[in-house]
């Protein structure tokens, strides 16, 4: 730890010296221990105060406890953001202010069309459009103050993110969010203008401690706010829940601690960072921060089966296909979100849209080739075969060769739209929450970003696909063949992937363009009649499919 500048003899001013005196004076009686914060007695002012007129004693400990022993002990009594840090860590927060952690927006080149994309600038059917709920404090129904707005989890203080790395941006970086366990923070109002800042209420130790306690991102960090996306435990995503702080095996065999039988993997093992980026993208976001794939070769063999029947799968098949059999296997999803109405949420006492949850649920399988399709705000909407709008998908079909088949998590939503234009509505999402008015939700929405309402609005049908790639479970836990194979299974929609049979061959039905009909039993069409064909006659998938292999 750095010393601290040794104070000249007779420099404490005298004012200081009697405050202090007296405070510890105090202290001593009642039974606890200040310890006086040398940086901050320097920085005072004549008067014994600092700018703010404050002199700092922050509290060790009650009834004498030891110093603090956190990393940071005694370098700063105070914390301001990246403000705090920038004199020892300006290049660290440089890099933050240019991840998409920060900016919520980075280059998508796995986004046809799109050069840059994010949060920021988008709109999803699960919060709505960033740019207009960005940071609040709502009023619940208890009378409560709480709370509000898309920033709560972004990592600035509250400010928005600008690209220009000024002295108000980089001091507008919330190091602690990602840094330290036991800080925690809130929303509050700064003469009109919402902050966000310490709140020692909510930490389970001592301020000082909390702020000081520094060191590597840990799980726990990276769930604070990845877990609640969406506006609740594993409302989003689907594979991270509150239990991935400590899951179990059968939870998530990577996750898990080795003490419960896991790898004891942390979040950074597989999401590798360089200059605070970080890699991995969803398929249902636009961004991609640090362009280095995560993927299950970059631990495991690409043939890892002892089986070679089961390694021809590895080629067209992604590893959480098998090995992700279900998810939200602890804490349920959101799968269905409808923004006509509103129903109270007990735990936090306000409104939210009306929520239809699952649990252990079975994936939706579809072609990826690691680039995906958005729908963009503003954009008049397209309507796909199933009479809904694409809000995210991903691209790649059964003759892509680099298309895989990945497990997904399929998410369905009823949003407002205007009906001129053609564009799904934003809402003013604090209205929602805290008034339950869906309707001035929807105006308020529409006037924040200068959008009218000739003909008022409707309702239409939407889906989202995100792939789920936590939660993977014991080997022994892996789907088996007839999950997918059996003539009764209904896990895959194999027409929807593309592997329908021909109907027709050389102007002839199909089994007719090579032999008449056999008399045998082909009660279990995949093990009977596809072996027969393709491991006895070495026949090639095109002669009865639309594909090749």
């Amino acid at each position: 730890m750095e010393k601290l500048p040794r104070r000249r003899k007779g420099h404490w001013p005298a004012p200081a010296m009697f405050i202090v005196g007296v405070i510890l004076a105090v202290m001593a009686f009642a039974g606890g221990v200040l310890q006086v914060s040398t940086a901050a007695i320097q920085a005072a002012g004549p008067d014994g105060s600092n700018a703010q007129g404050i002199l700092h004693l922050p509290l060790v400990s009650g009834g004498g406890g030891p110093p603090l022993g956190t990393s940071h002990a005694g370098r700063f009594d105070t914390y301001e953001g990246s403000k705090t840090c920038n004199a020892c860590h300006l290049q660290e927060a440089k890099e933050v202010h240019s991840s998409l952690h920060y900016q919520w927006r980075a280059p998508a080149p796995y986004v046809p069309g799109l050069s840059t994309g994010g949060k920021l600038g988008a709109i999803n059917d699960f919060c709505g459009y960033a740019d207009i709920n960005w940071l609040g404090i709502l009023t619940n129904l208890d009378g409560q103050p709480t709370d509000g707005g898309c920033a709560t989890c972004h990592a600035g203080m509250g400010a928005r993110p600008e690209s220009e790395q000024t002295t108000a941006q980089l001091a507008n970086i919330d190091c602690l969010i990602c840094h330290s366990d036991t800080y925690k923070r809130k929303v509050v109002n700064d003469s009109g203008t919402f902050k966000l800042a310490p709140a020692p209420e909510r930490m389970s130790v001592p301020l000082l401690q909390g702020i000081t306690d520094i060191g590597e991102p840990s799980k726990a960090s990276c769930l604070n706010c990845h877990l609640s996306s969406g506006g609740g435990p594993n409302n989003k995503r689907g594979d991270l829940e509150p239990a991935h702080v400590d899951p179990s095996r059968n939870l998530d065999v990577h996750m898990a601690s080795e003490a419960n039988g896991g790898a004891g993997l942390v979040c950074q093992d597989c999401h590798t960072t360089q200059e605070h980026k970080i890699a991995g993208r969803g398929s249902d976001m636009r961004g991609t921060d640090l362009d280095v794939p995560v993927q299950c070769v970059n631990c495991h063999s690409p043939t890892p089966h002892d089986s070679n029947d089961i390694n021809k799968h590895t080629t067209k098949v992604e590893c959480s296909a098998c090995h992700i059999p279900t998810f939200a296997r602890e804490t349920s999803t959101d799968m269905y979100r409808d923004f006509q109405y509103v129903e109270e949420v007990p735990v936090r006492r306000l409104y939210e849209p009306k929520i239809t949850r699952g649990a252990h649920v079975i994936p939706q399988y579809r072609w990826f080739n690691g680039t995906s399709t958005f729908y963009e705000f503003g954009d008049p909407v397209t309507y796909q075969s199933n009479g809904r709008v694409l809000m995210s998908g991903p691209l790649g079909d059964v003759n892509d060769p680099n298309s895989k088949l990945f497990a997904f998590k399929y998410h369905t939503a009823t949003q407002a739209i205007e009906p001129i234009q053609n564009r799904i509505l934003p809402l003013k999402m604090g209205i929602l929450f805290q008034d339950g008015d869906v309707d001035r939700a929807i105006r308020e929405g529409a006037k924040a970003v200068g959008w009218d309402l000739p003909q008022n609005y409707e309702f239409i049908a939407t889906d989202r696909w995100l792939s789920i790639n936590h939660e993977v479970a014991p080997e022994e836990q892996a789907l088996r063949c007839d999950a997918c194979h059996a003539n009764t299974s209904t896990r895959l929609d194999w027409p929807a992937l593309g592997y329908t049979p021909k109907n027709t061959r050389n102007d002839k039905p199909l089994c007719e363009s090579c032999h008449e009909p056999e008399e045998q039993d082909w009660s279990n069409y995949f093990y009977s009649v596809h072996d027969k064909h393709v491991k006895d006659k070495g026949i090639a998938c095109f002669e009865c499919h639309n594909f090749e292999r």
